[in-house]
């Protein structure tokens, strides 16, 4: 409900055109020196083009009291004329090459940005944030900045330079064309914010409709398998028709009314002109001036004129990239709820000792506690079995041993120093999962398995296949190690990319090893594979097994039960299943029974 009057408020109130400008900047930081070298090359530039006309007043006038002796005055200032145009050619040239060379600065820099700012936020911001909005959040944002900053550079900033310098003249000339621009422009300046506050609601909805849009495209394209199974192509092509028919229906509100104030912009533009006219012919008929300076003020207000309509529909363009702007603005506002120590510990080895000291930690969506006074200990080098019914908090346990979330009370500790105390990519470095859904990158098998140590020769990466049971498939495949496994992993079985993903976790060489649910979902054949692997590759390791399936756990040195966030039995598989009436006795029994997988 906040939520909603914060959207109304922001809707009624338009633009902050101080924060506006301000958070642009901010997000072009490095080329702050850049842009001002630019911006007085655009002055001197401005300045340069302002004599031209000026030198064509000289040329008129010489050839209304035309004699035989001004002949080589009139070449000459010709010849000024000329050089000033080219000077300015010339000046534009370089202003060009320069703006090109920030333009691809900033194209370069702010995507990188915002996507190290995406990575270091932690797992529960990309969990609430849609993978589409994320994606067209960053492209749009940087879009919007390379047109906006192209639109000042060659357009905005010399046309107001070219104002003021206009105005700066006329006053000097005749303070009479002074006052007749002095009072239109601020008519034609009320009439472009007027347009522009009313069709921001209109624009902000467009955004937030675009932003759904790619969001609903990028969910059925990401599931397109179960999409396709369903026989949902239909019920999807509709949905992304009616929010694409809602961004339609703005873009018709919003710019119907542009077109609307353009008519009375215009108008205001062919009063001021006619005005300049009218003042400059009663003037050279009372002989007050000549016709030579009629044509010079005449040419530089109407540049000037014409340059303010050319600046009222850039600066609609601009207002309508505020949005844009503002969403990337807000990404690099974004602060991770983990904060990595400074100093932190860097270890260069850890025994893997775990210990979980009274854990209590809601998930923010959520108002039940997925860990509520947990007190358990992992013992180093040892294997150590979580189960449970599901929302028991076996998973929130692994994402805690990572650091992906903080507890909200008690404390995590790694022998026997808390997370916190650690430097976060340090301690991470001791630690591999392999999850339930392994996630595969639209990358070669290879480079699948390389993920966590890129460096490694094709001999190490063989290894770690052959030990994963994944070689035998993987010499089945057309391209061998080089094949490509397509987005998702979607060319490869779930046993496959369970096997790539023990394989990476292998080559990885963690102390600590997660297995999340890593067999629940696969046929018979692939868990006995994946068993074998995960035999060969536990000895000497901390080894937490997340499982439904308790034939996977019986070797297990502790099995820890969770049930609603809550450590209700702790002891190894022949301990707890002689415990009458306890949990893990009904579940092996209900399993035995085939009503539990």
């Amino acid at each position: 409900m906040a939520e909603k009057k914060d959207n109304l408020k922001a809707e009624k109130s338009g633009v902050n055109i101080r924060d506006f400008w301000l958070h642009l900047w901010t997000l072009i930081v490095p080329f702050h020196g850049q842009i001002f070298g630019v911006l007085v090359l655009i002055i001197f530039a401005e300045i340069v083009k302002l004599s031209g006309p000026y030198f064509l007043k000289l040329i008129i006038d010489n050839l209304m009291a035309f004699d035989a002796t001004r002949i080589k005055e009139i070449l000459i200032f010709i010849a000024l004329m000329f050089a000033s145009n080219e000077a300015g050619s010339l000046l534009s040239y370089v202003i060009d090459g320069k703006m090109f060379q920030i333009l691809g600065g900033i194209n370069e820099y702010i995507p990188h940005q915002a996507l190290q700012k995406l990575l270091s936020l932690p797992l529960g911001y990309h969990e609430k944030e849609n993978t589409g909005n994320k994606v067209v959040k960053i492209t749009r944002g940087v879009d919007k900045i390379d047109s906006l900053l192209g639109n000042l550079s060659w357009e905005v900033v010399p046309t107001i330079f070219q104002i003021i310098f206009t105005a700066a003249v006329l006053l000097f000339l005749d303070w009479r064309f002074f006052l007749i621009l002095l009072f239109f422009i601020p008519i034609f300046v009320f009439l472009t914010l007027k347009v522009n506050k009313e069709v921001y609601p209109y624009r902000r909805k467009r955004f937030m409709s675009q932003d759904e849009s790619a969001g609903v495209m990028a969910q059925a394209i990401i599931n397109i398998n179960t999409v396709k199974s369903f026989v949902q192509e239909k019920k999807e092509s509709t949905k992304f028709q009616k929010i694409i028919s809602q961004v339609k229906d703005n873009i018709w509100l919003e710019f119907s009314r542009i077109i609307k104030y353009n008519v009375k912009r215009n108008f205001v533009i062919d009063v001021g002109r006619a005005f300049i006219l009218v003042a400059g012919f009663f003037l050279v008929w009372k002989n007050s001036m000549s016709i030579g300076s009629l044509v010079f003020v005449y040419t530089i207000s109407e540049k000037a004129l014409l340059s303010l309509f050319r600046i009222s529909r850039i600066y609609d363009r601009v207002m309508e990239s505020s949005e844009a702007i503002e969403r990337i603005y807000s990404l690099s506002l974004e602060e991770s709820e983990i904060k990595n120590a400074k100093n932190g510990f860097k270890p260069k080895n850890i025994d893997g000792q775990i210990e979980f000291k009274n854990v209590t930690f809601s998930y923010s969506d959520s108002t039940q506690k997925a860990l509520n006074k947990v007190n358990f200990s992992i013992n180093a080098g040892c294997m150590t079995a979580l189960v449970g019914p599901s929302g028991g908090g076996k998973t929130t346990v692994a994402r805690m041993v990572y650091r992906h979330y903080d507890p909200t009370k008690g404390d995590v500790l790694l022998d026997g120093k808390k997370l916190q105390e650690y430097d976060l990519y340090a301690f991470r470095k001791f630690i591999a999962i392999v999850p339930q859904e392994v996630e595969i990158f639209n990358t070669s098998v290879k480079d699948n398995i390389a993920y966590a140590k890129s460096n490694a020769s094709f001999q190490e990466v063989q290894a770690a296949a052959r030990i994963a049971n994944a070689e035998e498939f993987i010499t089945q495949l057309k391209g061998g190690y080089e094949t490509l496994v397509g987005e998702r992993g979607i060319k490869l079985s779930g046993g496959q990319r369970q096997r790539i993903g023990i394989a990476r976790a292998i080559l990885a060489n963690p102390r600590i090893l997660i297995f999340d649910e890593a067999t629940s979902s696969l046929d018979s054949y692939s868990e006995k594979l994946i068993q074998e692997a995960m035999d060969k590759i536990v000895k000497g390791r901390t080894v937490i097994v997340i499982a439904h399936r308790l034939s996977t756990i019986k070797k297990a040195d502790k099995i820890v039960v969770l049930e609603k966030g809550k450590v209700i039995e702790e002891g190894s598989h022949f301990e707890l299943a002689q415990v009458s009436g306890g949990l893990y006795q009904k579940l092996i029994k209900l399993q035995e029974v085939g009503d539990v997988d």
